[in-house]
């Protein structure tokens, strides 16, 4: 183990051992930003790794131990209203919904399926509405300006947006060497599946107005590592 491991995987130590940290941003950079700051790293848009050869991503770790690599709807621009005044459904409480979760091996109860396509996730649906994303919204987690990424996990908890929500981080792996087939046999066989959560308020000024909740692009912990030739923890 190198030198600026050891000193990463002491100073992590640390920051784990102070449980619950209150984010130092709003929204959702506020995890990364917050790893930085503990970290002691100068916040930079420079495209070079952050620490020596080694890049630094931080993400949100859910209880089922499943990560979100990407939160975005699909183009073009306002197309999950659409989809959702095509395929919307009343609940048990009587509010309009559109909650699906969508794989790429099959097509769900909704006719919905991903497929993969020459850069971008097609979401295939039986009224043959184009709804699509770009391969970059990956870019986040996937792509690095190095070619070793330290994936750091964290348990959060609060509101994103307010500004009040808390990281206690928890993990964290060595990635080296992103493998784009597995990537792309992930999509095919399951292991990313696509959650779609669009619905209406149900309180409020907005009481039964549209809502987008967000739509997530999820995977098992287990089976993002398996995606790099090669991992290891030091968290």
């Amino acid at each position: 183990m190198s030198l600026i491991i050891q000193d990463l995987k002491a100073k992590l130590e640390k920051i784990k051992a102070m449980g619950f940290v209150k984010t130092h941003r709003a929204h959702n950079t506020g995890i990364g930003k917050t790893l930085e700051d503990l970290l002691g790293i100068k916040e930079n848009n420079i495209r070079l790794p952050d620490v020596g050869e080694i890049e630094i991503k931080a993400k949100r770790n859910d209880s089922n131990s499943m990560l979100t690599l990407a939160t975005k709807s699909p183009k073009p621009r306002g197309i999950n209203r659409r989809l959702f005044e095509q395929y919307k459904y009343s609940d048990a409480e009587g509010y309009w919904n559109l909650h699906s979760t969508v794989y790429g091996s099959r097509t769900n109860p909704q006719g919905f399926r991903i497929k993969y396509k020459e850069g971008k996730l097609f979401l295939e649906n039986t009224q043959n509405i184009e709804a699509y994303w770009d391969e970059e919204i990956f870019e986040d987690v996937l792509v690095s300006k190095s070619n070793k990424i330290l994936l750091v996990l964290a348990e959060a908890k609060g509101d994103t947006k307010s500004g009040n929500e808390q990281f206690h981080y928890v993990e964290a792996y060595l990635l080296e060497g992103l493998n784009y087939d597995k990537f792309h046999s992930a999509i095919a066989d399951d292991y990313l599946k696509i959650d779609i959560r669009i619905g209406v308020y149900r309180s409020g000024k907005n009481k039964g107005k549209y809502h987008d909740h967000g739509t997530g692009f999820r995977m098992k912990k287990g089976d993002f590592l398996l995606l790099y030739d090669n991992y290891e923890k030091i968290l």
